[in-house]
């Protein structure tokens, strides 16, 4: 796969966006359960994971499987694998939260699936305009 200027656009367009609404989500959440403090630690966390699954998404969404479901299960096992890879390897510099890797699960997960689905019906109206 060849790097060009779009691929490059779609994923910083990708990344910011993703990283907005998961910072203002994040902020709601914790300031709606009283929690009035975020590390720029954990911010930065929030950025890493959500640049590797950027990245991911990036390079991958112009790949066509020919069985629809390695088109969302294969970019999310490199993404999970990759997360997976980040939070034990951001524990060597920092302790982790007990459950770091069920909570990296569950919220990267839920955040793929929004993302993919997001993607995915974008994609489909795209096919629709050139069609009609």
């Amino acid at each position: 796969m060849k790097i060009t200027c779009r691929l490059l656009k779609y994923i910083a367009i990708l990344f910011c966006s993703i990283f907005t609404v998961a910072t203002i989500a994040s902020c709601i959440i914790n300031l709606l359960m009283g929690n009035t403090n975020d590390t720029y630690f954990h911010i930065l966390d929030r950025a890493v994971i959500t640049l590797i699954g950027s990245i991911i998404i990036g390079i991958v969404a112009d790949v066509d499987f020919k069985n629809p479901i390695f088109n969302c299960l294969i970019p999310y096992l490199i993404f999970i694998i990759l997360a997976f890879l980040y939070v034990f390897i951001s524990g060597f510099f920092v302790e982790l939260h007990p459950n770091a890797y069920r909570d990296i699960f569950i919220n990267d997960t839920i955040a793929y699936i929004i993302v993919y689905v997001s993607i995915a019906i974008y994609k489909n109206r795209a096919k629709r305009k050139i069609n009609n």
